[in-house]
């Protein structure tokens, strides 16, 4: 039988957002292509954007009209109107991954600290996270803002583990990408991937600690890293 309680003595976590806690696909795909055709630029499938998401709002415009033939010479106005798309409607279709809110609410009861880090503008997870009802759940959560660096730097990471008061505890970063497992790797952290999440490439193979299903068995590869 687990016992959460040791666990959370001996870890905090620090999790990803996007392909981990939310399936924040549908919103973004939304977004982009609600901006895309007023460029004369076709529309993008859900397949693409997933494949774009992780790496900051610039990164995924700058994909989206890669892939449809935009001029680099619009990149700033068209990154200005997503942005301004997407903020405006963040959390209409967004939902928790699969067994999120259930393994939260049993990480939160066992004393769990746990924190949230984003490549994501960091208002924009905090409107996500409140309007999901999880940012209760966290003791903080970092995304981007001006000045500050996107995973795979270590930079936000460190921050959020500092934030949320590891203490004697390990940090663990649970995340579903190369980007997450990188910047792991540079904070001198271990690396959960979730299986389900926006990486191209199957997560067994991203060089992770531990690779799981879904989020109902993060304690058992919590136990397997405490062994």
């Amino acid at each position: 039988m687990t016992n959460y309680l040791k666990l959370a003595s001996q870890f905090s976590l620090v999790f990803d957002l996007d392909g981990t806690l939310i399936d924040s696909a549908p919103d973004l795909h939304d977004a982009v292509n609600s901006i895309l055709p007023s460029y004369g630029l076709r529309r993008i499938s859900i397949k693409e954007t997933q494949a774009f998401i992780g790496d900051g709002m610039p990164n995924l415009c700058e994909h989206a009209l890669e892939a449809t033939g935009g001029s680099p010479e619009i990149r700033q106005a068209f990154c200005d109107a997503f942005k301004k798309a997407y903020t405006d409607r963040p959390a209409v279709k967004t939902r928790p991954m699969h067994a999120v809110r259930e393994t939260l609410d049993t990480a939160k009861g066992a004393g769990f600290a746990m924190g949230v880090c984003t490549n994501k503008s960091e208002p924009v997870a905090e409107i996500i996270l409140n309007e999901l009802s999880l940012m209760s759940m966290f003791d903080d959560c970092i995304g981007w803002i001006p000045g500050r660096s996107l995973k795979p730097d270590p930079e936000p990471l460190l921050l959020c583990a500092e934030r949320i008061g590891t203490g004697d505890r390990q940090a663990v970063l649970v995340g579903d990408s190369i980007a997450d497992v990188k910047a792991a790797r540079n904070a001198g952290m271990p690396c959960i991937l979730v299986r389900g999440g926006y990486t191209n490439t199957a997560p067994e193979s991203l060089g992770a600690d531990l690779v799981v299903d879904s989020f109902e068995y993060l304690f058992d590869a919590l136990e397997k890293l405490a062994a």
